[in-house]
């Protein structure tokens, strides 16, 4: 079991990782202020990762993408992939994930742009709104994002 304290804007998050009866799944606790909490099972093969971007706080596991609540009455908000994520960043038009073999680009929890890579991601940077990305190979991609599309 693993537990982490996230501190976003004025609220405190503490997330709880414990191992589900499937090893291969965890379960996954946010609880806000101390007070109200929520829980999801997620694939439990890699580590649970936090992020932050504007008013946006998020987690996000092996294959799922979860949207903070900030409030009491607010749901936890879950996007699921097919692949494992590696890095996700909030952009303007949505969300821009870093997936083992390939990045999408998600507007309104939909998929509007696909790139396919060649190899693994071995790093992922998105800076100056360029998404950087070095694969296994050494190839280097940057991609910038233009409306729906990915633009490389």
């Amino acid at each position: 079991m693993t537990d982490e304290t996230f501190v976003f804007r004025d609220r405190v998050y503490e997330v709880r990782v414990s191992p589900a009866e499937d090893l291969r799944t965890a379960v996954v606790t946010v609880t806000l202020d101390g007070r109200f909490e929520w829980s999801l099972t997620a694939p439990g093969w890699r580590a649970v990762s936090l992020g932050a971007s504007g008013e946006i706080g998020y987690l996000w596991s092996a294959r799922q993408l979860a949207v903070l609540p900030h409030a009491a009455e607010a749901e936890l908000q879950v996007i699921s992939v097919d692949e494992d994520l590696l890095s996700v960043f909030r952009v303007d038009e949505g969300w821009l994930l870093v997936c083992e073999t390939s990045i999408r680009l998600l507007v309104d929890e939909v998929e509007t742009a696909r790139v396919e890579l060649g190899d693994v991601v071995e790093v992922a940077r998105w800076e100056g709104g360029v998404l950087q990305v070095r694969d296994a190979a050494g190839e280097i991609l940057e991609l910038r994002v233009d409306g729906a599309r990915l633009i490389a």
